[in-house]
């Protein structure tokens, strides 16, 4: 239960109290921008469960990742950001794909991007590039072949002439150098 003073609190404010541990500060947070977060994630998803996981998950992630999280311009384009990446994994899994291409004929609202949620896009964006870069040459390129360009692990294996199994462990290891730099973030 958030007190007045804390209804008050601008949300940069409330950020830098969740960052060091203030519970009261994170239900704040949470009550402003969980209806408007689960209904960007339902919109996207036309999945109630889903887009319930996913706001669950971003709000978890931000708990667990506080005093890495580097919030300055605005707490509520960073989760809406987040919730957008979240969403663009969950419609990357099989499961989900399945589910798009059913709704495919529906006509999908149009997005639309503000000033402060495309600073923390780039952000993000930026993140991601830098640890790509910290990758091992090879190792980078087999990941891009995974993720940009969506080839399979024997597409992967026979373009770079390797053994499916090394390919899935250099992929494995990738993701884990990724997340130790960004968290569970932008990986399912």
């Amino acid at each position: 239960m958030s007190t007045p003073i804390l209804q008050q609190t601008p949300d940069i404010e409330l950020w830098q109290l969740v960052r060091k541990g203030d519970l009261q500060a994170y239900g704040e947070i949470y009550e402003r921008y969980w209806e408007t977060l689960y209904e960007s994630a339902y919109w996207r998803l036309y999945d109630k469960s889903a887009a319930k996981d996913i706001v669950q998950e971003v709000f978890i992630f931000c708990w667990q990742k506080r005093e890495q999280i580097q919030i300055t311009e605005s707490v509520a384009a960073y989760l809406r950001i987040a919730v957008k990446f979240r969403v663009l994994n969950h419609l990357k899994s099989e499961q989900a794909r399945e589910k798009y291409r059913l709704l495919a004929g529906r006509e999908l609202p149009e997005i639309t991007h503000s000033t402060e949620e495309s600073i923390a896009s780039a952000d993000l964006q930026a993140s991601y590039q830098r640890e790509l870069q910290r990758l091992p040459e090879k190792m980078r390129q087999l990941f891009i072949d995974s993720r940009d360009h969506g080839l399979s692990v024997r597409e992967i294996a026979e373009k770079h002439a390797l053994s499916e199994q090394t390919v899935k462990n250099q992929l494995s290891t990738a993701l884990k150098k990724l997340r130790a730099g960004l968290g569970n973030f932008l990986f399912d």
